[in-house]
């Protein structure tokens, strides 16, 4: 038999079922399931046996205070540090405010001048003033004529005034000089309470807008004693009571973790903001916000971090109790009448 055909009737076969042996093979690989991957913390466990779970954003005590710019301008200065604990009404950063400098050297000037109209107008008003009384002194009323006396009448009259103007002259000038005194004040950002500066989003040369940005130029706020700000689903807002303990847990390790105090719920449901992404929420998801706080020193939280939070709840009832309840309710509703 010829070499030739001993390839066709043997080889070829043998190769195609080893092909086919092998395609079987990858098949059948591909579609078995993935080993799970091993998470990269392990999640927290809930420290009581029936609770509300939710999601806490760590917030100043003071809330996160945004700061703006009264008036709009370019950043001559940045006075504080990222992290830096300043006093109430400590300087933030500084708008420059040549054009109103200048104004106001031009109007103190103007007030020197007002003053010193006023201090004529008194002089004069006192010299026509010492005039009338020396006529008014004459006993013989014949050595003046009544149209001389009237006359002089007349002029304490008139520079009196003449000194009521230079008086409301002065007091316009004093005021613009106030109003540029004032501008030059608004150029400059206070702290309006004691705390740390959380966000430092201006450097000096950059344009301030006196407008809502969507990035604060800075954020501050009093953080001695932090709040977190839990997102309680509203089909577990009934089983909410502010009395229950409630426990935050560090995101990344469950091993630290801080009692919560409780201090304010809102009593407003709103629409859920900040998502995290589980299937079982919807954007049409809405939550009652409740605030609890602990010391800055109990877990190494930061402004601005999400933490786990539980709180004890009671627990659900059954669902065939509901059920059951929920028909007896049904036909409780059938029989009734509408209220007129």
């Amino acid at each position: 038999m010829k070499p030739t055909n001993f390839v066709l009737r043997f080889a070829v076969p043998v190769v195609s079922g080893a092909g086919l042996v092998f395609a079987v093979v990858i098949a059948s690989a591909s579609h078995r399931a993935p080993d799970a991957a091993e998470p990269l913390t392990q999640p927290a466990i809930a420290p009581f046996e029936a609770y509300i779970a939710g999601t806490g954003l760590v917030e100043a005590s003071s809330r996160n205070i945004e700061i703006g710019a009264a008036d709009s301008g370019v950043v001559e200065q940045v006075n504080v540090r990222i992290g830096e604990e300043v006093a109430a009404g400590a300087p933030l950063f500084k708008i420059e405010g040549r054009d109103i400098e200048a104004q106001r050297v031009a109007r103190t000037c103007a007030v020197a001048t007002a003053e010193a109209k006023v201090a004529g107008a008194e002089a004069t008003l006192a010299d026509h003033g010492s005039q009338l009384r020396n006529v008014e002194r004459i006993t013989d009323k014949r050595a003046l004529s009544v149209e001389e006396f009237e006359k002089r009448k007349a002029n304490v009259a008139i520079y009196s005034a003449k000194r009521a103007e230079a008086k409301a002259d002065l007091d316009n000038a004093r005021a613009q000089l106030e109003e540029s005194r004032v501008a030059l004040e608004r150029r400059l950002v206070r702290a309006p309470i004691s705390g740390q500066i959380l966000q430092i989003n201006v450097l000096p040369g950059e344009f301030a807008a006196a407008a809502k940005n969507s990035t604060a130029l800075m954020v501050t706020g009093e953080t001695r004693r932090l709040h977190v700000r839990v997102d309680i689903d509203e089909n577990d807002a009934w089983r909410f009571r502010s009395e229950e303990p409630a426990r935050a847990f560090i995101r990344g390790n469950r091993d630290l973790s801080t009692d919560l105090a409780f201090e304010i719920v809102e009593p407003y449901v709103r629409p859920k903001t900040s998502l995290t992404g589980a299937s079982t929420e919807r954007v049409d998801t809405r939550v009652l916000q409740v605030l609890y706080s602990f010391p800055r020193s109990a877990i190494p939280a930061y402004v601005g971090q999400q933490v786990e939070v539980f709180i004890r709840a009671p627990s659900r009832p059954p669902a065939s109790a509901g059920a059951a309840s929920s028909e007896r309710g049904g036909a409780s509703r059938v029989g009734a009448q509408p209220r007129s």
